[in-house]
């Protein structure tokens, strides 16, 4: 369910400006704080934390040579971790090898303005051609969707324009939203005075800045059951400043600007929807053949593998071989935004093992703008 919760935590004081005594304090607690932590992202956190404290040590050699001559510590449970860490430290860090140039089949998407997606005509003729016993059918249950393209971040683009990851613009004194006490991740933000007039954007607000976050456990696919998101329509988007995330230091998800792509969404081959049709074998292996050529339309053969194809509205493109659950169960259900892998130029970024997000809700929650009962879903290879 969407989540307002707005107890996030302090962040963490600066290093650069404690005493020698408080960094002492500062790795002890963080030390035992991450042998108690449970949450995976608490612990990821204070792994962070732990690196940067051992940073700041570095710089001040002579905490270093402190700890190396003494080997003393007041909690005996530091003591190895006090000794390998100054041992650590004063060795000179091996250069890090430089950065592979992503292939190209990677970089095409963004480097690249979308294509134009097939009309409804053009889908029929060759639903047709391959299956002209269900055509009509299947025609009638194509749906208009905003694809949304993933370029290059460039120094012209707006801070409210759509984008993923990075870390949002928000009204003064918005709080950020939590799950049991960790910050929600900001997956990223749609601008819908960007859609108007695209086929479909009737159904979302026609102004604004639609904001998306979900629990990194979810997106990570490190705790199934984590399904907390929270989702923000600010209307008054010239009065949005920047936010930094409230527990430091935390992920941030690499930013990528959106392209919008017009686009009309077949359901997916091992969708309910088709499976009431009752294909027949060939009829089905045809079907997805031309589902997939349709979804793959004007993206040069290869890169398509390593293509996004996230939209608002549509069917959801499932990665696993069954429908989502509330699919499953509701024959009101809408999808509202699908999120998969992207790359924004410099870094390709996924879902934990490979996968997609959504976010669904019933037909007449979006109808209403009723972004509080929306729920969150997520498919992995």
């Amino acid at each position: 369910m969407a989540t307002t919760d707005d107890s996030a935590g302090d962040r963490s004081p600066d290093l650069s400006r404690m005493s020698g005594e408080d960094i002492w304090r500062a790795i002890v607690e963080t030390e035992r704080a991450y042998r108690a932590a449970e949450d995976p992202e608490e612990k990821q956190r204070l792994f962070d934390r732990r690196a940067a404290i051992a940073v700041e040590m570095k710089s001040r050699f002579a905490w270093v040579e402190k700890l190396r001559a003494t080997g003393y510590d007041p909690f005996a449970e530091k003591r190895t971790v006090t000794r390998r860490d100054a041992n650590r430290l004063d060795r000179p860090k091996p250069k890090a090898p430089p950065p592979s140039p992503l292939r190209w089949q990677i970089r095409w998407q963004p480097d690249n303005p979308p294509p134009r997606a097939m009309t409804r005509d053009e889908i029929a003729q060759r639903l047709r051609r391959a299956v002209p016993e269900i055509c009509d059918q299947l025609v009638d249950l194509a749906l208009p969707a905003i694809g949304l393209w993933p370029q290059r971040v460039r120094a012209d683009i707006l801070g409210t324009a759509s984008r993923w990851g990075g870390t949002p613009l928000a009204p003064p004194g918005w709080q950020w939203p939590t799950a049991e006490n960790e910050p929600l991740l900001f997956v990223g933000q749609i601008n819908c005075g960007e859609l108007y007039g695209v086929p479909g954007a009737e159904q979302l607000p026609s102004s604004g800045v639609l904001a998306f976050f979900a629990e990194h456990d979810a997106v990570e696919a490190s705790r199934f059951e984590a399904r907390e998101i929270a989702i923000y329509h600010w209307t008054a988007i010239d009065n949005l400043v920047p936010v930094a995330v409230p527990i430091d230091p935390s992920f941030i998800l690499p930013s990528c600007a959106l392209a919008i792509r017009p686009q009309i969404d077949l359901p997916d081959p091992h969708s309910r929807a088709v499976r009431k049709l009752k294909l027949n074998e060939e009829q089905a292996l045809l079907y997805a053949a031309e589902w997939k050529a349709v979804r793959c339309h004007g993206i040069p053969f290869d890169a398509d593998r390593y293509s996004s194809f996230s939209k608002l509205l549509g069917w959801p493109a499932l990665v696993q071989w069954h429908d989502l659950d509330r699919f499953k169960d509701h024959d009101d259900t809408r999808l509202l935004l699908q999120v998969d892998m992207y790359c924004n130029g410099e870094e390709l970024h996924g879902w934990g093992p490979g996968g997609s997000l959504y976010f669904l809700l019933p037909e007449g929650a979006l109808s209403a703008h009723n972004w509080a009962g929306c729920e969150f879903d997520i498919q992995f290879t």
